[in-house]
């Protein structure tokens, strides 16, 4: 990938990104270039984010400004920033008593070129259930451990989505009427973007995701996207390099002590 390519590439990395946190949050606020703050209400530090997607930004004001602005929310919340801009950025974040934690890949997709997997349709049941939220949830939400008012709350900022019109799809895989994994799809003008991937704990390791994955890329791929992007925790690395995602670029979150 030539850097003309991979920086186009990246620019509609973050434009997906920012689609998907803007249909979720119930406000947000821009701090200018490349600087987005993101309130969904939801009581997770994962879900109320400040997060730095240009690269080239020198905007130590404005990062302390966005961590004001989420600090009076009284919400927990996290810093994300480019895994380049960690060093520059870590003494005045740390001032903010905010810790480096963990570190997240930004993977994509070429769907033009993807060939499609066959769903094994004896044993995988998958279904869009965008009026059935209550059952994308249970993976969700034991996947990622929110609790119930947490995963109440991620609930409802989803249905609110919904109601505003926002592009977002909710697949659930189910095997024998139970809902077993789950992830999200939000589509833009030729991008598509996956998140909530979880399954729920005693199905991990047979496939589930991988089988949805593959499912949900082929409805993207029929919608007309070009390119299908991800966040991908250290954990899930590997599903998705399988799945033929590639690596653009490191993210590095920063958390309240």
């Amino acid at each position: 990938m030539t850097d003309p390519v991979r920086a186009s590439v990246i620019d509609l990395y973050h434009q997906a990104e920012d689609y998907f946190f803007v249909s979720i949050s119930q406000f947000y606020r821009r701090f200018g270039n490349g600087l987005s703050a993101y309130c969904t209400g939801v009581e997770a530090s994962s879900l109320n984010l400040l997060m730095m997607n240009n690269q080239e930004t020198d905007g130590t004001e404005q990062l302390a400004a966005g961590v004001a602005f989420l600090q009076r929310t009284g919400m927990p919340f996290c810093v994300v920033v480019p895994e380049a801009q960690v060093q520059r950025l870590s003494e005045p974040l740390q001032q903010q008593h905010l810790q480096p934690a963990d570190k997240t890949t930004c993977m994509v997709l070429d769907l033009a070129a993807y060939v499609a997997r066959e769903t094994p349709a004896e044993w995988a049941d998958i279904r869009c259930t965008d009026a059935h939220l209550e059952d994308w949830g249970l993976p969700v939400d034991s996947a990622f451990e929110s609790g119930e008012s947490g995963i109440e709350q991620y609930l409802a900022r989803h249905r609110a989505a919904l109601q505003a019109g926002r592009a977002l799809r909710h697949f659930t895989l189910y095997l024998e009427q139970r809902p077993v994994s789950a992830l999200t799809l939000s589509l833009g003008p030729g991008v598509a973007r996956l998140d909530d991937i979880g399954t729920l704990k005693a199905y991990q390791g047979r496939g589930c995701a991988t089988a949805l994955i593959h499912s949900v890329l082929r409805f993207a791929q029929a919608q007309g996207a070009q390119l299908c992007v991800l966040e991908a925790s250290l954990d899930g690395l590997s599903i998705y390099r399988k799945a033929g995602f590639t690596p653009l670029f490191d993210y590095r979150t920063f958390c309240q002590e």
